[in-house]
């Protein structure tokens, strides 16, 4: 029995963290939304609002943030294959990197990620 995990656990473990952040980024929308509702707008976050999301990356045991944008993390994310990761956390074998940015790079997954449940 191989020590390596497999390439499909590495993508599990990455979808698992991407569900983390967007269970986030739902809970922000249902704030703006109930705050819009109540004429609250000082509450509302915009899409330049930074924000610390979770590292994106194969290894269960990251704990990196990545200071990032409410709006350019659903602009990344609106293709289901990409992924935000700090800089060195790539896996090039079931990965490519496609945009870089200070702090953080954007990996675009080879082949087809398990649904999160």
């Amino acid at each position: 029995m191989s020590d390596t995990p497999s390439e499909r656990r590495l993508a599990e473990n990455e979808v698992t963290f991407r569900h983390l952040n967007e269970q986030a980024q739902s809970g922000l929308a249902a704030i703006n939304e109930l705050a819009h509702e109540d004429s609250q707008m000082e509450f509302m976050v915009s899409g330049d609002t930074p924000l610390y999301f979770y590292c994106e990356c194969s290894s269960l045991s990251c704990t990196k943030r990545i200071y990032i944008t409410f709006g350019e993390y659903g602009r990344i994310h609106r293709d289901r294959s990409n992924f935000t990761v700090v800089p060195g956390h790539e896996v090039l074998t079931i990965e490519q990197i496609v945009e870089k940015f200070p702090g953080y790079n954007v990996v675009h997954k080879f082949s087809d990620l398990p649904e999160q449940t």
